[in-house]
């Protein structure tokens, strides 16, 4: 039989450890990672987290596999209908490694073009809504104008700060 994806629920961040314990084992594991920015004591700061919280996906033949991965240190259950386990496409596998860049890190990035509403996620005018202007830079630098008492301010910020508002 050929393996087929399965989800992983894992522990709460024990996403690595898991991914480690089950490649000892010889299973093949696909752990997608994103990059978030975090706004903290005045700088932005890139961290690298799971883009799944606390689950990723296991290449497996259930019938040598099963009990070696449902019972891997740092696993909670491995995701069906009850208790048998359910496989994911392979499609949702490849549209998400599509997406991918270097290091398993997954781009989110929309494009944003002028005259979109964008709401400001982190900084001095988070949750502040604003019109997207223009690309500054390749750095991520954007132009947004923000409506302060009544005139349209334009002010600087990363591209990593804002959203599409919905």
């Amino acid at each position: 039989m050929n393996p087929l994806w399965y989800v992983i629920q894992t522990k709460p961040g024990n996403e690595h450890r898991v991914e480690t314990n089950l490649l000892n084992q010889e299973i093949e594991t696909f752990l997608p990672l994103v990059e978030t920015y975090q706004w903290k004591s005045g700088k932005m700061l890139e961290t690298i987290k799971p883009f799944f919280p606390n689950y990723l996906f296991g290449r497996l033949d259930l019938a040598f596999h099963y009990y070696k991965a449902k019972w891997t240190r740092g696993v909670s259950k491995i995701l069906g209908a009850g208790n048998e386990p359910v496989p994911i496409s392979e499609k949702v596998i490849q549209s998400i490694k599509e997406r991918m860049v270097i290091g398993n890190i997954v781009r989110l990035e929309e494009e944003m073009k002028e005259g979109d509403l964008v709401q400001i996620t982190s900084g001095p005018f988070k949750d502040l809504t604003g019109i997207f202007k223009k690309k500054l830079s390749d750095s991520g630098r954007v132009r947004v104008l923000l409506s302060l008492i009544g005139v349209d301010v334009p002010i600087q910020i990363s591209q990593r700060q804002i959203k599409k508002a919905a």
